[in-house]
């Protein structure tokens, strides 16, 4: 297929020389003509005609934010099941910073037990390197299928570099935990999956009314926005304003569309790696006077992505909107402050001790019931 018949594939409406639906038709013909320099003159061309236009709407939709990605077909559907609790892989998270990829393991998942710890950073993937490559895309290099190894090539701190083989392996992720500790409820929620919502629930329901609850967000990287939402509406009276989601042409409030489920005091933990969803989670909350936060300051992403799947089973991931308090004020890039910071050692505290709950509970002057 020629070149321009595979721009007017992905750039549809250009015909109609409307800058909001494709591109006009000299830009267009431009296009098409600096290719066809490079597939005659460069030393080295595509092998496929489609890695021009995964390349060009790679780098279209990168130039618009640092978390706007194109991905393809393979790579989408290795997303997708991602978001499953139920998936091969290495159970950890990805974080982008600056170019570089850093990982963040699940509490005792094979990550974790294979020695990744939070932060480390991950340098290739079975031997290619990942330096400024999309979060999506290595994630879905590091999953396949079940029994097969993958290895992982990373460093802690500025440490030589060392590899791992992991052994991928279906993982039921819990990602709600909780335990007594102190006669108070202790809950990590360590991500938002699509079954998150539904693990806290049950938790909830099982809470006597006057047990101070510490919802543990620590390394807590986001997830799915949809989910936070209505973990935070088990908290927060019907009808409250929980964020807002500012658009490009409008913005809109999101509310609490159901009566509280539990009125227990409520204490939210928090650092450094609290991250996206994880962070209007905790906007929610204190924002409706709901919970007291303790720890450090969080990652400072305030912007909400969604995919959009296009006819070849790729998809565009494209920023829609900026997440705001209800009064309008942005944290993205700047984090959430908590209302009480702790000392290093508590960041980093097991909190399923009772003599750290009860140094806790001092910090956030909560009297132990």
């Amino acid at each position: 297929m020629h070149a321009v018949g595979l721009l007017l594939l992905f750039f549809p409406y250009a015909t109609l020389c409307a800058q909001e639906q494709g591109l006009p038709q000299e830009q267009l013909q431009l296009l098409n003509e600096a290719i066809g320099q490079i597939r005659e003159h460069g030393l080295r061309i595509p092998a496929s005609p489609n890695t021009v236009r995964s390349d060009i709407l790679r780098a279209y939709s990168r130039s618009l934010d640092s978390y706007s990605d194109y991905l393809s077909a393979p790579e989408y559907r290795g997303f997708q099941e991602s978001t499953s609790s139920d998936y091969f892989g290495v159970q950890m998270d990805l974080q982008e910073k600056e170019g570089r990829l850093l990982l963040f393991p699940f509490k005792a998942g094979l990550a974790a037990k294979s020695g990744i710890r939070a932060g480390d950073e991950l340098l290739a993937v079975n031997g290619m390197p990942v330096y400024g490559k999309s979060v999506y895309v290595v994630g879905s290099h590091i999953r396949g299928e079940e029994g097969t190894t993958v290895q992982l090539t990373l460093r802690s701190g500025k440490s030589l570099g060392r590899t791992l083989s992991l052994r991928r392996s279906r993982a039921h992720y819990q990602s709600v935990l909780y335990t007594m500790v102190a006669g108070v409820a202790l809950v990590e929620i360590t991500r938002f999956t699509q079954d998150t919502a539904d693990q806290l629930e049950q938790v909830l329901s099982q809470l006597k009314k006057d047990v101070v609850l510490i919802l543990d967000l620590r390394g807590n990287q986001g997830g799915s926005l949809v989910n936070a939402r209505r973990c935070a509406d088990f908290f927060i009276a019907k009808g409250r304003v929980l964020f807002c989601l500012r658009g490009r042409k409008q913005e809109k409030l999101i509310v609490s569309n159901q009566q509280a489920l539990v009125e227990n005091p409520v204490l939210l933990v928090q650092d450094a790696a609290t991250a996206s969803a994880a962070e209007a989670f905790i906007l929610a909350l204190r924002s409706n006077h709901r919970a007291l936060s303790l720890g450090a300051k969080s990652y400072g992403k305030g912007l909400a992505q969604r995919f959009l799947p296009l006819a070849d089973g790729s998809a565009l991931r494209l920023t829609y909107a900026e997440i705001l308090a209800a009064d309008g004020v942005s944290y993205h890039g700047r984090g959430l402050f908590p209302d009480r910071e702790l000392p290093k050692e508590m960041l980093t505290a097991d909190l399923s001790q009772e003599d750290t709950i009860k140094r806790l509970l001092n910090y956030a002057q909560v009297e132990d019931n």
